[in-house]
C-alpha cells in the first residue's frame, strides 16, 4: 500500500499523462482517404485548361486580347485590349501614350475617357499564370484593381 502523500502525486501525474496523450492525439494528422475508383470514372479524362495566357512577345503585347472579370463572361467579353488602347463595354476607353515592359508585365501611361471626362493614369498590368489571369491596377476604376481572365485573341 502506498503512503497517503503519494496518492496526490500519482493522481496529478495520471492527469498530466492523460492531457499529454490527448494533446498528442490532436496533433496526429488524420489518415488520407483512399481514392474512389468510381468517382474517377465519373470525372473522365483530364481536359486541357481553356484559354491559356498569351505567351510573352516583343512584337505583340501580352495583354492584347479579349478579357472578362469571370470565365462565364467570356461569351461576350466586356474588356478588349489592343496594342495601343483598351475599352470596356460602354464604360471606359483608354488610349495608351507609352507602354513599358516590366519584370511582371507592363506599365502604361494612358489617357482614359470615362463618364464624359478625360483623365491621365498610370496602368500597371501583372500576370498570374496559375489563374490564367492578369491584374490591372491604376485606371479610372476608383482605385480598385481588376482581376481579369483571358477569353481569347481578338
Amino acid at each position: 500500500m502506498e503512503p497517503p502523500q503519494w496518492r496526490g502525486c500519482w493522481q496529478s501525474m495520471r492527469f498530466r499523462l492523460i492531457l499529454a496523450a490527448l494533446a498528442l492525439a490532436a496533433c496526429t494528422p488524420a489518415p488520407e482517404p483512399q481514392p474512389d475508383p468510381e468517382a474517377a470514372k465519373q470525372v473522365g479524362e483530364a481536359q486541357p485548361l481553356p484559354n491559356t495566357l498569351p505567351a510573352p512577345s516583343e512584337a505583340t503585347p501580352r495583354y492584347v486580347g479579349r478579357w472578362a472579370v469571370a470565365q462565364d463572361d467570356c461569351r461576350d467579353p466586356p474588356w478588349i485590349f489592343e496594342a495601343q488602347q483598351m475599352h470596356t463595354t460602354g464604360e471606359v476607353g483608354c488610349g495608351f501614350d507609352n507602354v513599358s515592359m516590366t519584370s511582371t508585365g507592363y506599365t502604361i501611361a494612358a489617357t482614359c475617357h470615362a463618364e464624359g471626362e478625360d483623365s491621365h493614369h498610370t496602368l500597371q498590368i501583372a500576370f498570374a499564370e496559375s489563374a490564367r489571369a492578369m491584374l490591372l491596377t491604376g485606371g479610372p476604376w476608383m482605385g480598385e484593381s481588376r482581376g481579369l481572365v483571358y477569353c481569347g485573341p481578338l
